[in-house]
């Protein structure tokens, strides 16, 4: 699924959440809830024409606040496999103290039947063998997906549930995401930089074809410094790029240990990976490659070119770009109401990649994992809940209300979803408009989508990566003895962990 043309009509405010009753007959299922085996109960509705013939109740654990849409799914679910009670649970905190949540709960066997969690968090359930394998109910017969039903599920989507130690599948797609490339366009499309470097877009002024195919290289080699020159020509009342705040800008990228990670995969460095004998993970970002790259990117911060979260002080940089500190945003696609400016309007563009070589953006937002509770029924039905949940019209709900990318590669061409990625009709420097934009543009990078291999320590890892970025940004001499030692001590940072 490349590039797909876009054009439609303002969508429905609600829709009809899908109901479908499985189409064949099920199959007996018992529970081990009390430590014997119970037949089916009677219920208002022959308990055959259902998985689930038993009363069983399952919880799911997340920090969405889009109760309406879960609840909503829940209902529809209930038609579906009325024997099953599902329990809804928003935990507060971040993903990472979901998942400290949930080990915690595991020696009094009090943790969800399905939990939201990034891949790294997944790795600590295998760890402590409480991840269910999927591929047995993906692919049963009777209640899994059909081949068809499979293949429409965004590849990538299936491999990141894929990338552990084990093999098989421990995870799948919930709430995704990826980065995209905000900027300002009533600044920089059509502005003229001719007449400080003749060789950029070709001596033209700036295009958004241009814009969206920008490299590392051209941006800091010729446009960083031609629109800082630019800049400094300007009346104090006229420039472009203002500086009343800390922190100032060309480019600002949010978060650091994304940026470490996807240049080790757009430039083909090692990052890291998993032995294929051992199962074990590999730490192999100390390399020349990513050591020359943080030259280049302290260079660049020194020169005000280039800017992240971490060598901002730590406050988000997307606050920079809507008060015209910086001219670029890069930013996750599920955060794009933080990148929208009353003042002037924002445009959606790819990152930037490495020269002549593959426009990598990163797989971000978590999925979802199963956890064992040696309870077969259970597991059956925290199946079939997510399968429901992902159902095609479940799937395209939950991508409509509330902007993450959709699951299913059948979702993009739905009528409502090209009518919500249409920006004709839409107000000018509207959240509205720029909502259109950034789903216009995730409908294009599904392909170039990446993922890292997970494995304990794998977490400690982006940690690392992400401090190594900041550091090396904001070092006041980035040369080898700095870059070996800091590597160094990075990657036995992570050794520790594993």
């Amino acid at each position: 699924m490349k590039s797909r043309l876009l054009t439609l009509l303002p969508v429905a405010a609600t829709m009809l959440l899908a109901a479908c009753a499985p189409t064949t007959k099920p199959t007996s299922s018992n529970t081990e809830t009390s430590g014997t085996s119970e037949t089916s109960t009677t219920t208002s509705t022959p308990a055959e024409d259902y998985f689930i013939k038993e009363k069983t109740t399952i919880t799911f654990w997340n920090t969405f606040s889009y109760a309406t849409q879960i609840e909503n799914m829940i209902a529809s679910f209930k038609e579906v496999e009325p024997n099953v009670e599902v329990v809804n649970v928003k935990q507060s905190g971040s993903y990472n103290d979901l998942m400290s949540m949930t080990i915690q709960g595991f020696p009094a066997n009090n943790y969800p039947d399905l939990v939201v969690a990034y891949p790294d968090h997944v790795a600590e359930y295998l760890d402590y063998n409480k991840a269910i394998k999927l591929d047995d109910y993906i692919d049963n017969p009777e209640y899994g997906w059909t081949a068809e039903e499979k293949a429409d599920i965004i590849p990538n989507y299936l491999a990141e549930g894929q990338a552990y130690p084990v093999p098989g599948t421990y995870s799948l797609p919930m709430a995704k995401s990826t980065e995209a490339m905000y900027y300002n366009a009533d600044v920089l499309v059509g502005l003229n930089l001719k007449s400080i470097d003749a060789t950029i877009n070709n001596g033209q002024p700036l295009s958004t074809d241009y814009l969206n195919n920008l490299t590392w290289e051209e941006l800091f080699d010729k446009l960083c410094p031609a629109i800082v020159a630019y800049n400094d020509s300007l009346p104090e009342a006229e420039k472009i790029l203002k500086s009343d705040q800390k922190y100032h800008a060309v480019f600002a990228y949010d978060s650091d240990d994304n940026l470490f990670i996807t240049l080790a995969q757009q430039y083909g460095y090692a990052y890291t990976e998993i032995d294929p004998v051992t199962g074990e993970g590999k730490i192999l970002f100390n390399n020349d490659g990513m050591k020359s790259l943080m030259k280049k990117f302290n260079d660049a911060y020194k020169k005000g070119y280039f800017i992240t979260k971490g060598s901002a002080g730590g406050d988000y940089t997307n606050t920079l770009f809507t008060k015209q500190n910086t001219l670029f945003s890069v930013g996750s696609t599920g955060g794009v109401k933080y990148q929208q400016s009353e003042t002037f309007n924002v445009n959606v563009a790819k990152i930037p990649h490495a020269e002549g070589k593959d426009p990598y953006v990163i797989n971000q937002g978590p999925s979802v994992a199963f956890l064992n509770h040696n309870d077969e029924n259970r597991a059956l039905a925290t199946w079939l809940f997510y399968k429901h949940m992902a159902n095609e019209t479940n799937s395209l709900t939950w991508a409509l209300e509330t902007g993450y990318m959709p699951i299913r590669e059948s979702n993009y061409l739905t009528d409502e979803y090209i009518e919500y990625a249409n920006v004709a009709g839409k107000p000018d420097k509207s959240l509205e408009l720029l909502t259109a934009k950034n789903a216009a543009y995730v409908s294009t990078v599904s392909n170039d989508l990446f993922v890292s291999p997970v494995f304990k320590g794998s977490s400690e890892a982006r940690n690392q990566a992400g401090s190594l970025m900041t550091l090396c940004l904001t070092a006041a001499t980035c040369d080898d003895a700095f870059l070996d030692a800091e590597f160094t001590k990075a990657v036995d940072n992570v050794l520790l962990e594993m």
